[in-house]
């Protein structure tokens, strides 16, 4: 059981860290994401192992009450609304590098070092308030659900791997990840 709870607390700070990070608005009735622009997180994305729709799924797996999707969606929504200038500031950083890399002229990463060290910070920011996130939506939950998001989640693990299987150890490479 305690190893399941652990999967599930995974499968929650990955899934809070995929979907705010898209900054969507939750739409609790079709258990989707809306994407509003900030789709400069998708490499942050595709290294979680899939979307925003996969903590959605498992989010939709755990049949929250209408009181347990009042108090995720609030959770969502104070979160955006705390992280906003954390998120501009993140992607003001990498706009910062794009034009530095796009300028003419010699390049070096010491010119580029002072930005990265901002994006770094940023991203911890970032991902230590998604945990923080993770954490109040798990503790929304209760422990039959969490265990049944456990469930779940190695369910999608075990499809996702049997995909990769049949897809050959390139897959992954090409951009046709099954995850």
């Amino acid at each position: 059981m305690e190893k399941r709870t652990g999967w599930a607390l995974g499968s929650l700070a990955a899934g809070v860290l995929l979907a705010v990070s898209a900054f969507g608005e939750p739409s609790m009735d079709g258990m989707s994401m809306a994407a509003h622009g900030h789709g400069g997180m998708g490499h942050h994305m595709d290294a979680m192992g899939g979307g925003d729709s996969h903590f959605m799924m498992l989010l939709k797996s755990a049949n929250l009450t209408p009181g347990q999707h009042a108090q995720v969606r609030q959770i969502l929504k104070g979160e955006r609304e705390q992280m906003k200038s954390v998120y501009d500031g993140f992607h003001a950083v990498h706009e910062q590098i794009a034009q530095r890399l796009l300028t003419p002229g010699v390049v070096t990463a010491a010119d580029l070092a002072p930005l990265e060290q901002k994006a770094i910070r940023y991203q911890q920011q970032i991902d230590r308030n998604m945990i923080e996130t993770a954490l109040a939506i798990r503790n929304v939950l209760t422990p039959e659900q969490v265990s049944r998001l456990a469930q779940v989640h190695q369910q999608l693990q075990s499809l996702h791997q049997q995909i990769r299987n049949l897809m050959g150890p390139d897959a992954d490479e090409s951009g046709d990840q099954a995850n």
